[in-house]
């Protein structure tokens, strides 16, 4: 027996088995979810509340600082729109090294020391929108975070599909790739429970309930607050193009460390420069800094060869095996 399956054996949880087996089909999950921290404490404050029955039409998405720069938080929102997720509550969140490291605590493993070593710096740009949304389209048998994340498509470009929704926000790279979401159910409520660490739970009191999905009175007031939310964080994070090539052009123009670096390490294979030079000297500010995190994002790798993630990404098809 493994230390997995001793961790999760009865009277080793306080999470209900049978509860914790409706928010998730991924046995691996289960079994890890049933001592985790954080999924303990949403489902105490879902259950609290009595919004367990609507986690399957619920999810969220977090547009990330790169969304903001890159101007596409508009677009994000109408093409989910489109597809039928509508806005039901709205706040800011502002990402640091530890609440990272716990949102994708079960994907970190697979991450590069290179990707490590900028993620930081680039989530940690501004705050992030993050919305809460009810799914108006989805089938009986599919949770609203499961559709909205196979449509949503791999962070990596290099598993991306013509179809995908972050091909359609026009991702860059495997970090300006602007979006994250729930997994599924499991995720909704365990992130929810991180993010509430820095937002609290008022923020989407109110939407988690059935009667406040289908409320047009409430889908108006969430519009106006992603609106106003949005015009926020733009006023905060200057315009950019998130362009390699114009990027480095600005950077050579600068009198400083970073633009030695731009003039005579100007291509992927010197990264190790580059990130060498990230430990020691500041990041620039305004635009500058969103020259360089082009740069960087754009050559580093974001994965190690040949290692999984700890939970892979939640598939339709195990939900529907479920039934």
């Amino acid at each position: 027996m493994s230390d997995l399956d001793t961790l999760s054996q009865p009277g080793t949880s306080a999470v209900p088995s049978d509860v914790l087996r409706s928010l998730t089909a991924d046995d691996r999950k289960h079994r890890l979810y049933l001592v985790d921290p954080y999924l303990r404490e949403g489902l105490l404050h879902f259950s609290t509340v009595g919004a367990l029955s609507v986690a399957h039409d619920l999810t969220f998405v977090v547009l990330k600082p790169d969304a903001v720069a890159g101007r596409r938080c508009q677009l994000i929102i109408d093409t989910l729109r489109e597809r039928g997720w509508l806005p039901v509550a709205a706040t800011t969140v502002r990402f640091h090294p530890v609440l990272t490291r716990e949102v994708w605590r079960y994907q970190f493993n697979a991450a590069s020391e290179q990707r490590i070593a900028v993620v930081d710096h680039l989530l940690g740009s501004g705050d992030s929108l993050l919305v809460l949304l009810t799914d108006h389209q989805r089938p009986d048998w599919l949770p609203a975070s499961v559709r909205l994340t196979a449509q949503k498509g791999a962070a990596d470009p290099t598993g991306a599909h013509p179809a995908d929704l972050r091909q359609r926000f026009g991702r860059v790279n495997g970090l300006f790739n602007f979006v994250h979401t729930a997994d599924d159910p499991a995720d909704l409520v365990r992130q929810l429970q991180l993010f509430a660490f820095d937002a609290g739970w008022d923020w989407c009191a109110e939407a988690l309930t059935r009667s406040a999905q289908t409320d047009p009175a409430v889908l108006e007031r969430a519009a106006g607050r992603v609106a106003t939310l949005v015009a926020d964080l733009e006023a905060q994070i200057p315009a950019h193009d998130l362009d390699l090539r114009a990027s480095l052009e600005r950077l050579r123009h600068r009198d400083d460390e970073w633009g030695a670096h731009a003039r005579r390490s100007a291509s992927r294979e010197h990264i190790g420069d580059w990130l060498a030079a990230l430990v020691r000297v500041p990041l620039p500010p305004g635009a500058a800094r969103w020259d360089l995190l082009t740069v960087l994002t754009c050559w580093i790798e974001c994965n190690e060869p040949n290692v999984a993630a700890v939970i892979p990404t939640a598939r339709p098809d195990e939900w529907l095996s479920a039934r």
